[in-house]
């Protein structure tokens, strides 16, 4: 796990992830308590990391120790919150994102990671009732991938189905997840060629004297003794399916055409002066590594932060002549385009991030204070940033009918001090965009930024 807990150590111990999904079934609230407390049973067994602790919180390390009362660590590892007559899910994240990992109980347990089963009082004539399972953990457990599908799993359980599992606790220090090199199929065997290649490319993208564009917030301090303002907007389905087919037409992906639209919209926002050079703000881009993982990882169970970095840093100047708001949007999303191309074919890329701690981290880490929220006076411990993040179909790992429960939508938030983040997905043929951030943005600020980014990403359908 090497390089996934320094996460941690980057963002002042920060990353902490909120997500989970609200659905539907006829289920009783008894009843439903007691499959999900049966289901977390199931998934520390093939997931046990969500049982580990961290030794040392100045070198982070995850040590696995097997809690001696299984039914003490399910009482402090699930929590059931009655919502009242609605779930108000992104209210419940927001509160739980104030919070501070680690969970402590009595007896001396301690854990990083908690389920979350919301219910609501509030039953249709049909008896049908909405209720929510979320997780909330560290980002060296959580990322989006590997949690959908933990809550799949979770979800197939509390049904009735899914795969039959039969708990051995001595047996269960098994299914420890491996380090991400050994999930992608061990060493690299080009490293020393293309890996080498691949740090100096990287390096020589940090150490660009231009600026990566992006839009500062009108306030250097930055706290988290306030929620961190949130807005949805969901698109259609017709328009969803619109952009999809017109992206197939150009021939880049979703995630290049709305991670252009989130740059083009900074530069909406936050002009950039005539005669000055900026780069493409994409330097930090992350990558799942599902798409690299090899037998025998099972991507079911691989509830692990599975991310690489790519570097994705470019000169905006040759889009900045473009006329057309339309004609800058395609040409920097074929020129990102094609930097994805390059690098997800790379055979070093899955390990990049792993690589290059000392380059990201070491520079880092006497910057950083000791954890805990800082008085708003103070600065910030890391320098703003605005990032993108798409984490594509949701139904992919997370099916959404399972016999009696139906999963309707998805929700998530971060603890991020010193970032404004963009996200999307697409779940029921639907984009969803997200924006979250901490207050010294301003609402009507993240408001823009989101509302900015889905208008430019969608002239792909204006016929001018």
């Amino acid at each position: 796990m090497t390089g996934i807990t320094d996460l941690g150590s980057l963002f002042n111990r920060d990353t902490e992830v909120c997500i989970g999904v609200n659905f539907t079934s006829s289920l009783q609230a008894e009843e439903i308590k007691d499959r999900a407390r049966k289901a977390l049973d199931k998934l520390r067994f093939v997931c046990p990391i969500i049982a580990c602790t961290v030794e040392d919180a100045v070198s982070p390390r995850w040590v696995y120790t097997p809690s001696a009362d299984r039914n003490a660590w399910l009482k402090l590892a699930l929590a059931v919150e009655e919502r009242g007559t609605s779930l108000n899910p992104y209210e419940f994240i927001q509160s739980i994102i104030l919070k501070r990992l680690p969970y402590m109980d009595g007896s001396g347990i301690t854990i990083l990671f908690r389920a979350y089963l919301l219910t609501t009082s509030n039953e249709r004539d049909d008896g049908i009732k909405e209720d929510g399972l979320y997780f909330h953990g560290s980002h060296a457990i959580i990322d989006g991938g590997p949690a959908l599908h933990a809550l799949n799993l979770m979800c197939e359980w509390m049904s009735g189905e899914g795969m039959d599992v039969r708990i051995e606790p001595p047996e269960e220090w098994k299914n420890l997840p491996v380090d991400p090199i050994t999930a992608t199929g061990g060493p690299c065997k080009e490293w020393e060629t293309a890996g080498t290649r691949l740090l100096q490319e990287f390096g020589e993208q940090n150490a660009r004297t231009v600026p990566g564009h992006t839009l500062p917030p009108p306030s250097c301090p930055l706290n988290m003794s306030h929620p961190p303002f949130h807005y949805t907007i969901t698109a259609s389905e017709l328009e969803t399916a619109a952009v999809i087919a017109e992206t197939e037409k150009l021939g880049v992906s979703v995630s290049a055409l709305f991670h252009t639209a989130h740059c083009m919209a900074m530069i909406k926002m936050n002009p950039v002066p005539e005669g000055t050079e900026v780069d493409f703000s994409g330097s930090l881009t992350s990558v799942a590594l599902e798409r690299y993982m090899q037998p025998p990882v099972n991507l079911r169970t691989n509830l692990i932060s599975s991310l690489t970095l790519m570097p994705s840093r470019f000169s905006l100047a040759p889009v900045l002549t473009e006329r057309s708001e339309k004609g800058r949007l395609i040409k920097t999303a074929k020129m990102l385009q094609e930097c994805y191309d390059r690098y997800l074919s790379d055979p070093a890329l899955p390990h990049l991030f792993t690589a290059m701690q000392g380059m990201l981290f070491g520079l880092d880490r006497d910057r950083i204070g000791e954890p805990g929220d800082e008085p708003e006076t103070k600065a910030a411990p890391m320098p703003w940033w605005c990032t993108f993040n798409n984490l594509g179909v949701v139904e992919k790992r997370l099916q959404t009918q399972h016999g009696r429960i139906t999963v309707d939508s998805m929700c998530l938030g971060t603890r991020f001090k010193s970032i404004m983040g963009v996200y999307m997905w697409t779940m029921h043929s639907k984009f969803c965009f997200r924006v979250q951030g901490a207050t010294a943005w301003g609402e009507e600020c993240m408001k823009t930024m989101l509302e900015e980014t889905k208008r430019i990403g969608f002239l792909v359908l204006d016929e001018s």
